[in-house]
């Protein structure tokens, strides 16, 4: 049965996804390092900030985030709808001394979540674009701020999220292929790919999160200029980023107050010209034409869509269109004008476009070696992960 929503997909693996199992105050410390980093340097969020504010998390499935706010001071309302979770966060609290900070654990999801309280900060990490249309979790968000109040949200971005919808495929084709169950394929086509990486969680794990999630699919990803102007038009303003969505290049008078429309304008021409950067994991910004840079959003939008069909057919006619979208955009990253940091990330980036192109053109040969060959030895497709999950803070106005 098809899961309405994806705390109860979890809920029914019987799992908490990002569970870290923190023992000793050593281990949650470096976990804590890892966030100042991520709130100070990239979001323009210091510790500071969250020093006697009111907090409200909206899905902290074990607590481990949770934690680290109420270390920094925070008072903390926790909407947790997983019923599995509320022991481990209690436990947690406890365990570090932080049951004074933890204010309310209610099981609610957004929706379903309600209080009369108003929140300096609101938290959503990691499935929030699951909640749609966008509108609907702004809105409740909306509500619950405080004037100058601030949302952070993390989601799949529609660009950046391709190669995450290219494994999925390739998952997909490989089990048709071999007639494998789900994990014996995923290892035998991404063991030597996950392996590449320092993790904290299993390979089983991934399988579940990624290979195997129902709502790790396009119709799902939100594309950022969307959600910035369905922000703006809620009554947020963009505070920050991570990527950048705001052209850091852009050079006015400091006393120059520029509307909120032509913030929004700004951001979006950014975008634009950013969506490769999204798809390769790198700065690989489009520097050229306007014409020439929607060209290549229309060809990269394609292929999301068209790789996001394989995984539900993966020998249907999206796939010579995957084959054939992979050649056409490493040709035209050729002849376009690229701002990156030296050559090595343009060779890069076409090597990489080039392994997947392999890849698919080997599935489309119904040739389950050959895939399998590359995809445990292809250093360019070893490497390649992308830029799928974004962090927006939105404040409010």
């Amino acid at each position: 049965m098809a899961d309405d929503k994806l705390f109860n997909y979890y809920e029914r693996q019987d799992v908490l996804p990002t569970f870290g199992n923190f023992k000793s105050s050593s281990e949650l410390e470096a976990y804590a390092v890892q966030r100042r980093e991520l709130f100070s340097d990239k979001l323009a969020l210091p510790p500071r900030l969250f020093r006697d504010a009111d907090v409200l998390e909206f899905g902290p499935d074990s607590g481990e985030n949770a934690l680290v706010f109420a270390g920094w001071g925070a008072n903390m309302t926790l909407a947790e709808p997983n019923r599995l979770a509320h022991p481990k966060i209690e436990a947690y609290f406890a365990r570090f001394g932080l049951t004074g900070r933890l204010r309310e654990l209610a099981q609610a999801d957004v929706e379903g979540f309600s209080s009369d309280s108003r929140f300096d900060i609101i938290d959503a990490e990691g499935f929030i674009y699951t909640v749609q249309p966008s509108e609907k979790w702004l809105a409740i968000f909306h509500r619950l701020l405080n004037p100058d109040g601030y949302a952070v949200v993390s989601y799949y971005e529609r660009y950046g999220g391709f190669f995450e919808l290219a494994l999925k495929a390739m998952h997909a084709a490989g089990k048709v292929l071999t007639g494998r169950p789900a994990l014996e394929t995923a290892k035998m086509l991404f063991e030597a790919k996950w392996n590449s990486i320092p993790h904290t969680r299993s390979f089983e794990s991934w399988l579940m999160d990624v290979l195997e999630n129902p709502f790790v699919r396009h119709r799902y990803f939100l594309d950022a200029t969307a959600l910035c102007t369905a922000a703006h038009d809620r009554g947020f303003d963009v505070h920050s980023a991570w990527p950048a969505y705001r052209d850091s290049l852009d050079i006015y008078w400091h006393k120059k107050v520029l509307p909120g429309d032509e913030k929004l304008r700004r951001a979006a021409r950014h975008l634009d010209r950013s969506r490769l950067s999204f798809l390769g994991g790198r700065k690989l910004y489009l520097v050229g034409k306007a014409d020439a840079v929607q060209a290549i959003s229309a060809s990269i939008e394609a292929l999301v869509r068209n790789v996001d069909a394989m995984i539900d057919n993966p020998f249907g006619e999206s796939l010579p269109r995957v084959v054939a979208g992979l050649a056409s955009l490493r040709e035209t990253i050729g002849t376009t004008d690229v701002l990156a940091d030296d050559a090595a990330d343009i060779e890069a980036i076409a090597a990489t476009l080039d392994s997947f192109h392999r890849i698919f053109a080997a599935i489309g040969q119904r040739d389950a070696s050959t895939v399998a060959a590359l995809t445990r030895s292809d250093a360019a497709f070893i490497s390649a992960w992308g830029q799928p999950a974004h962090f927006l803070v939105i404040r409010k106005r």
